[in-house]
């Protein structure tokens, strides 16, 4: 086994970083154990489980990474990294603070959040396939489909008792039938979607290093061509894979839900009125969106 540390740019919790993926039991590839974060990662190599812990002290913040275990001699280092990127580490986000605290309410909710960030999927591939699941149905429902598409076609490693899977590759899904990733519980639109997305990443179109030099409009142009992903999938994918903090996904039912309990007075507001509300915020309107949805988690409500 081996160690690594990372130093988050304070503040930093990971307990509230990872603590979105708690609730939901089904959950079978971002794990916790405790306040530890495990998630097994599969390359061509081989498979390897990664630990994360809290082991902040005095005057330092810090993330000890360990690799619990092996099989075959995966890129650690590359795993790593990847670990670093999903758990936003190197994300400053005192001015998001700073923007939320020229707001009455929101300089509470800032507060009472304090070292929360948002998760970033590790891969196009993983992101666009979550967000197609995620269509038109519940939160819960969306994990208990992505559970069984990991089982079926994700690798797994055992430790202390365990089962943990790796998110599968494109190449892994590709071979699927339409038919196969129905009996899953998914419609044939996403099962005809998650199959496109497949080939596409397998031919190289969904690049992060290519899409990072298209502009949001671009991005949303090329993944909305794709049958059966729409504006509110492209929405998302820019936040959670790209990490575009400019763009609200504002068609997303607990969005505009949360949004009407923090900015509307309890009100449902529309797509549009939640363009309006978070736009004031400008290059991190989405990070201050998130915020607000995360309040439900803790239970928290306006003052």
């Amino acid at each position: 086994m081996t160690t690594t540390e990372i130093r988050p740019v304070p503040p930093y919790s990971l307990d509230r970083t990872v603590g979105a993926f708690a609730r939901f039991p089904e959950e079978r590839v971002d794990c916790l154990s405790g306040s530890k974060y495990r998630r097994a990662f599969q390359d061509q190599r081989g498979i390897v489980l990664l630990e994360v812990r809290d082991d902040t002290g005095p005057g330092k913040t810090t993330l000890t990474v360990e690799s619990l275990v092996h099989q075959g001699h995966p890129d650690e280092s590359a795993q790593r990294a990847t670990v670093a990127r999903l758990l936003a580490s190197n994300e400053d986000v005192q001015p998001v603070y700073e923007l939320m605290n020229s707001h009455a309410t929101l300089g509470w909710l800032a507060d009472q959040l304090r070292g929360l960030r948002r998760t970033i999927d590790p891969t196009p591939f993983e992101g666009l396939v979550s967000s197609i699941l995620a269509q038109l149905i519940s939160i819960r429902g969306a994990a208990v489909i992505r559970s069984r598409v990991v089982e079926a076609f994700g690798a797994s490693i055992d430790w202390d008792d365990e089962r943990y899977w790796s998110f599968p590759h494109p190449e892994q899904v590709a071979e699927a039938s339409v038919d196969q990733l129905c009996s899953l519980g998914m419609t044939q639109v996403k099962a005809k979607a998650i199959l496109t997305v497949a080939s596409m990443a397998i031919a190289g179109e969904l690049e992060l290093d290519d899409l990072a030099r298209q502009t949001d409009r671009d991005v949303m142009t090329h993944l909305t061509s794709i049958p059966g992903v729409g504006p509110w999938t492209a929405e998302w994918f820019l936040v959670n894979v790209m990490g575009r903090m400019s763009i609200v996904p504002a068609g997303d039912l607990g969005i505009r839900r949360s949004t009407g309990h923090w900015l509307c007075e309890g009100e449902m507001p529309s797509s549009a009125e939640v363009r309006e509300i978070y736009a004031p915020f400008g290059e991190l309107q989405a990070y201050v969106a998130y915020y607000v949805l995360s309040a439900e988690r803790y239970n928290l409500k306006p003052r």
